[in-house]
């Protein structure tokens, strides 16, 4: 790994005016990152992959990919303090080799919709922790957003039914432990990011997480397992170079044209898009109390979001 002293400062970019075609690169990596857990579910039902292998070759596919774009047309990417390593390796165990596993977990156990809507508790323990150790206050917007997501969780997860409570306790947890490793990924990230390229971040993330992920391949029966299911291994190279890597890509590229309030905000339509494929794909129904909870945590979503400055819209 080459190092160097120098560090990447943030640019002019946020100062940008919003441009339309900012708004439409956000809103194309969230529908394509809402289609992730459609495919999880089609690679474990269909063809039966093991979860764990699943993970590791989503991560180690992007990894491979982001080391072969950087080495050819940006070496200099590479580059990382040497002080900065442990926030990168924190990064990808916690933020991608983890969640990655969790996440496809939860995908088995939750379905593609409730597990897309569980990871969406993320902003507010996102914001519980900026209190804590970034200095912000808990004003009234939070701790409504805590009460809103409580509840929206409780009607989600269905934990008030007796019988669903002796089935779905461990489904709940693994998605739960999806919104803490996203939000491990986002602080991580949102440090990170402001002293190195987005694509340094995510490339050491998923190098990391890939090298987490590796041994723990001893525990899978056949890391293969889909042999010569070409359609399956089409599949799981769309999973990991378009929802993902593209996915976040073009997150990325929005992000230096659209305040990030604005694109935090357009993010709250991934669980959305995502349940209404599972819908028309899975036959994937949520009641009406899963419904209201659903709307309770992305409700929670929308009032934290960044108050920003008035800017010109330039299309």
């Amino acid at each position: 790994m080459t190092t160097s002293s120098t560090s990447h400062t943030p640019d002019s970019r946020n100062t940008r005016p919003i441009t339309l075609r900012g708004y439409i690169l956000v809103l194309l990596s969230v529908m394509l990152m809402s289609t992730t857990g459609i495919l999880i579910k089609l690679l474990l039902v269909d063809y039966n992959i093991e979860p764990l292998a699943l993970a590791f070759l989503r991560v180690l596919i992007v990894a491979s990919a982001m080391a072969l774009g950087l080495g050819l047309f940006k070496r200099a990417y590479f580059k990382i303090r040497r002080h900065h390593l442990g926030y990168f390796i924190l990064m990808g165990i916690c933020g991608v080799g983890l969640h990655q596993l969790l996440w496809v977990n939860s995908v088995r156990f939750n379905g593609a919709g409730v597990a897309t809507v569980l990871v969406y508790i993320q902003p507010t323990i996102v914001a519980l922790i900026s209190v804590r150790f970034l200095g912000e206050t808990l004003d009234r917007n939070k701790i409504a957003a805590l009460i809103l997501t409580l509840f929206g969780i409780i009607l989600v997860s269905q934990v008030y039914k007796p019988e669903a409570l002796n089935l779905n306790w461990r489904g709940l947890l693994i998605g739960l432990g999806t919104a803490f490793t996203w939000a491990a990924y986002a602080l991580l990230g949102r440090y990170l990011s402001l002293r190195y390229s987005a694509w340094t971040t995510l490339f050491y993330a998923f190098l990391f997480g890939a090298l987490f992920l590796l041994p723990l391949q001893l525990f899978t029966q056949n890391l293969f397992s889909l042999g010569a299911q070409w359609n399956g291994w089409a599949i799981l190279l769309f999973l990991s170079l378009g929802p993902t890597l593209g996915g976040f890509g073009l997150y990325t590229i929005g992000l230096s044209q659209v305040p990030a309030s604005i694109v935090t905000l357009i993010g709250t339509l991934e669980p959305v898009f995502t349940i209404l494929i599972a819908f028309f794909l899975f036959n994937e129904r949520l009641d009406l109390a899963q419904l209201i909870g659903a709307g309770l945590i992305l409700f929670s979503v929308i009032i934290l979001r960044p108050r920003m400055p008035t800017e010109t819209f330039d299309s």
